[in-house]
């Protein structure tokens, strides 16, 4: 068989696992494959490579991987509201390459592929293969000679071979499914390893950020999560491969350089823990003096929780997580999603991990690295309970402090698993084809919902981007707080000549700390020493007040300090503000008080922004240019509160 992928997804380019998976079943047999990625050659050069791969092989069938239908993710196929953009189509592509293998030979096409299975029916009619292979092929290599003599006018000994599809008359047959578990003996060869070396590269392989090598541990999950095809493709009953097997694989690629492993499952940990750490002390042994260890990789749950204890054991394997995206912190949504954890797991184990392995790469001197939580925030299920549940969860438990980024899925890729599309897609669901959307939804090209009620609560798509996009920053990870500009800040609250005239009143409390407050004699001689002294702070506030192209990072955190020590010079008077405000503390040394919960108190108490700073001039009698009002501000623009009605409803629920 000649093996061809045009299904690899550009902007994550991995080697096939199949062409490792299906070369070793094809052995088993006695069989052989060569193996053709297209990966990044334009469609104009496929005829040349397809006719030269075929030239050279001369196989008695050709194979065509469909590895997925599309990215699963809208962000590659919509722009704001009017989604189109043509640029992955999997399922195109393999049409056009089968059309090509027709012009080229006239042995049989075979179609498989995880994206295959998941829409056979649809991906036989569309790409009109002699046969199709609807999941694992083990059958079907044991009877090959069999089925290849069915590609005549005899269909009769095609009958019972497990998992193959064949042309009937005018329709495709598909014969009953069989999941086969994992292979029972070492997949990789060193000629399988020289292509994955010519695919990824010698040093890319053996870079401690290199790609992970997949290495198969369990097929198979007993789950029925809504948006999750894999138990239909693989089998609800999990199937864990013999770990002298896995770990004959581990050892043929960590002989040879390679740094990363990934080891292929739904999640590691199902049914409990005991896996995953038979595999953790296992690679403890492999890695034990090697002076380059293989870390490893799978993906597992929540839950069963783990302890600091047992996080650090992991660690210490060179174990890396990874993580399906949590739906959301609010057990009605989990519930509704059928997954198999709920909030209390998911938070437990997002900031234990997050926490332990911090303080394990410290103690190594590893440098810090930007942390991004992922979250289907946006999932079928998504209404305002479930958006207010999970931020104020997350503002409880100090999550938003740990992460930099956070990125929210906000469309579900819809699938028929057998009883009609997945989820609650409400009317909206919509097919995505090169052109642009399709008048009648098309499960086999890229297909999405959006969460409706979210939807519907915000107006429209556009605005639910735009809210998804603020939820991201400003109450899930701390990337607000990182792009603020109090140049700008300073520039819209004040005018210079203010705020030089505070300054003045800076410099007198730094040069007498005696007076007054000595903590704040200090603050304020530092502050004032950043910006060039009493004499310079003149040059200094000028550059503030410059367009924002010519502001630095550092002159805007210059600008946020001025604003702190300045608030402290009128700690009294704010402090009453801010009891006014209903938030006593916010101003405390050492408290923060989570932008989530600053934006309810504020939001419950006004409707506007004007309307809170009318009432703080008017109650206190503070005049809008002056530094208690100023920090009220302050306040508003750090925690980016905004008063949307829409927003405030879902948000806080009301």
């Amino acid at each position: 068989m000649l093996l061809v992928n045009a299904s690899n997804y550009p902007a994550l380019p991995v080697y096939p696992y199949a062409f490792i998976q299906v070369s070793a079943i094809a052995a088993r047999h006695g069989l052989s494959v060569r193996r053709l990625d297209l990966l990044g050659h334009d469609r104009g050069a496929w005829p040349e490579l397809i006719g030269a791969a075929v030239a050279q092989a001369q196989p008695r069938s050709v194979g065509l991987h469909l590895r997925q239908a599309d990215s699963l993710f809208i962000s590659d196929y919509a722009e704001s509201s009017n989604p189109g953009a043509a640029r992955y189509f999997p399922v195109d592509a393999t049409v056009h390459a089968a059309e090509i293998v027709r012009t080229m030979t006239g042995v049989p096409i075979f179609v498989g592929g995880f994206g295959f299975t998941t829409h056979a029916r649809a991906a036989l009619d569309r790409i009109a293969p002699d046969f199709g292979v609807v999941g694992e092929p083990d059958q079907i290599f044991e009877r090959f000679d069999e089925v290849l003599d069915g590609a005549g006018p005899d269909r009769a000994c095609l009958d019972g071979v497990a998992n193959l599809a064949f042309r009937d008359g005018g329709r495709y047959r598909i014969n009953p499914r069989v999941h086969f578990g994992p292979a029972d003996h070492p997949e990789y060869t060193e000629t399988l390893l020289a292509e994955l070396v010519a695919f990824y590269g010698e040093d890319a392989l053996g870079s401690p950020d290199g790609p992970y090598v997949p290495v198969e541990v369990m097929r198979g999950c007993p789950y029925r999560c809504y948006f999750c095809s894999e138990p239909m493709v693989k089998g609800r009953r999990h199937r864990t491969r013999d770990l002298d097997v896995v770990m004959a694989d581990v050892r043929f690629l960590a002989d040879r350089g390679i740094g990363r492993v990934w080891l292929v499952c739904s999640e590691i940990n199902i049914g409990g823990n005991e896996l995953l750490f038979e595999m953790a002390r296992r690679m403890r042994e492999l890695n034990d003096g090697r002076p380059r260890p293989v870390s490893w990789c799978s993906y597992l749950l929540p839950n069963p929780e783990l302890s600091a204890r047992q996080i650090r054991e992991l660690l210490e394997s060179d174990f890396v997580p990874g993580w399906n995206q949590f739906m959301s912190y609010a057990d009605r949504n989990l519930k509704a999603s059928l997954v198999p954890y709920r909030s209390r797991h998911a938070v437990a184990a997002q900031l234990a991990w997050v926490r332990e392995a911090g303080l394990f790469n410290r103690e190594r001197g590893i440098p810090a690295r930007p942390q991004t939580l992922e979250m289907f925030l946006g999932n079928s299920y998504a209404d305002g309970e479930t958006i207010a549940t999970t931020l104020a969860l997350a503002a409880r438990a100090g999550v938003p402090e740990h992460f930099d980024n956070a990125r929210i899925t906000w469309a579900t890729r819809v699938f028929d698993l057998g009883a009609g599309p997945i989820g609650d897609p409400g009317d909206d669901a919509f097919s995505i084809s090169p052109g642009g959307v399709l008048p009648q939804v098309d499960l086999l090209q890229p297909t999405f919902s959006f969460p409706h009620r979210i939807v519907a609560a915000l107006g429209g798509v556009e605005a639910a981007g735009e809210f998804f996009s603020y939820v991201e920053d400003t109450f899930l990870s701390t990337a607000v707080r990182s792009r603020l500009d109090w140049c700008a800040f300073l520039a819209d609250a004040t005018d210079r000549a203010t705020v030089e005239g505070w300054c003045g009143e800076l410099a007198r409390v730094a040069a007498n700390p005696a007076d007054g407050d000595a903590g704040l004699a200090a603050q304020a001689a530092a502050v004032l020493r950043v910006l060039g002294g009493p004499a310079g702070g003149g040059a200094m506030l000028r550059k503030f007040y410059e367009p924002a192209q010519q502001r630095s990072a550092a002159l805007r955190l210059m600008a946020g300090m001025l604003v702190e020590v300045l608030v402290r010079l009128r700690a009294s008077e704010v402090a009453k503000v801010f009891e006014l405000l209903g938030l006593p503390r916010y101003w405390d040394e050492g408290v923060r008080i989570p932008a989530y919960e600053v934006g309810r108190t504020l939001t419950a108490r006004y409707r506007s922004a004007d309307e809170l700073l009318r009432d703080v001039t008017a109650v206190t009698g503070h005049p809008p240019e002056s530094i208690p009002v100023l920090a009220a501000r302050a306040c508003l623009f750090a925690n980016d509160v905004r008063f949307n009605p829409q927003y405030v409803r879902l948000l806080f629920a009301r």
